[in-house]
């Protein structure tokens, strides 16, 4: 099984986003994680996706740029 904890980045699929919440935390059901793709609501607060956490492959080689 992944070792997947907050702040990981993470591709499910054909989409990147980053692991916010672990499994029982903020209603995410057991053996899954919240995940941010990115998306903000109408206000432009985030909002996040719960997902099975074996569809979770953990992005091990991340870049910086400034």
């Amino acid at each position: 099984m992944n070792e997947l904890h907050k702040g990981h980045f993470v591709k499910i699929g054909n989409d990147i986003g980053v692991i916010v919440f672990l499994e029982g935390e903020k209603n995410t059901p057991t053996e899954h994680v919240g995940i941010w793709f990115g998306e903000t609501n109408e206000q432009g607060n985030p909002k996040y996706r719960t997902v099975p956490r074996d569809y979770c492959k953990k992005i091990n080689s991340i870049e910086s740029y400034h």
